[in-house]
């Protein structure tokens, strides 16, 4: 008898969910007609964006519980995979406030809301590893480990108790005294692939192109101290900046990758 019941109810959990996407689609068709990629999102279609991302989860992937411990560490460590692969559109602090984010059609969600919040670690996992069509949303399953999406939703899931204008949490290997040019360089380097930098710039001849190429970065003559402000406050140096702000790193770690940076002049290494 327990048995059949509890059949029944997953076949009416079921039909509930294919009802909510078949309500959901005819929304999305009634509206899609009008909708531009230059205008703001009506009420109505952020609304069916916004339902999309909860529909689309199975419940199989609900069910799922987060193996790791909700530790200081995990927490840290989420929060660097967040600078690297989310900060571009959802912002350093996780509100979407970057450019890229703002002007997504319908926009970044805010990490820290209320929508965001209720959804459970299995949830965030699964988008994550999935992506949501029509939303902006990415799968991250080739780039992000399932052990690194874990420690993400962790860190998504602690965003409103973090203070958005202090530090993010600092890499294990910061240097905490003045180092030599060439040691600086090396640590450079390191911060350049461990922010993400190649993720949007290119570097003798690899990378993305979302940015400038810093090929020949070294030859334009900008100061350790501009190149720190700008990674401070990007849209403050260059107008019109989608690149994050790096909050996460200290000034001594800015000043390890301005001078990497400043190393680049199109030589063979």
């Amino acid at each position: 008898m327990e048995a059949a019941w509890a059949r029944r109810i997953g076949f009416m959990a079921v039909a509930a969910r294919q009802f909510t996407l078949s309500a959901f689609g005819l929304g999305l068709a009634f509206v899609i007609l009008g909708c531009t990629a230059h205008r703001l999102p009506s009420t109505v279609e952020t609304t069916l964006a916004n339902m999309a991302k909860d529909v689309v989860i199975p419940i199989e992937a609900e069910r799922r519980k987060n193996p790791l411990p909700d530790s200081d560490e995990v927490i840290r460590q989420g929060q660097q995979i967040f600078i690297q692969s989310c900060a571009l559109c959802h912002g350093a602090d996780g509100h979407g406030r970057t450019v890229l984010g703002r002007n997504m059609y319908p926009p970044a969600m805010d990490m820290t809301s209320p929508h965001v919040q209720h959804w459970s670690d299995a949830e965030l996992f699964w988008i994550v590893q999935n992506g949501v069509r029509l939303t902006g949303m990415p799968s991250w399953k080739s780039s992000i480990s399932e052990s690194d999406t874990w420690k993400l939703a962790h860190f998504i899931h602690n965003l409103p108790r973090l203070d958005a204008t202090a530090p993010l949490a600092r890499p294990a290997q910061a240097p905490t005294a003045a180092k030599p040019e060439a040691d600086l360089i090396k640590y450079g380097k390191t911060l350049y692939r461990q922010e993400g930098c190649f993720m949007c710039h290119q570097l003798d001849g690899e990378g993305g192109k979302v940015g400038p190429d810093l090929t020949l970065e070294g030859t334009r003559g900008r100061t350790s101290e501009w190149l720190i402000g700008h990674f401070k406050d990007p849209p403050a140096y260059t107008p019109g900046s989608i690149m994050p702000p790096f909050k996460n790193l200290t000034d001594e770690q800015l000043q390890a990758l301005a001078v990497f940076l400043q190393k680049q002049k199109g030589e063979q290494r």
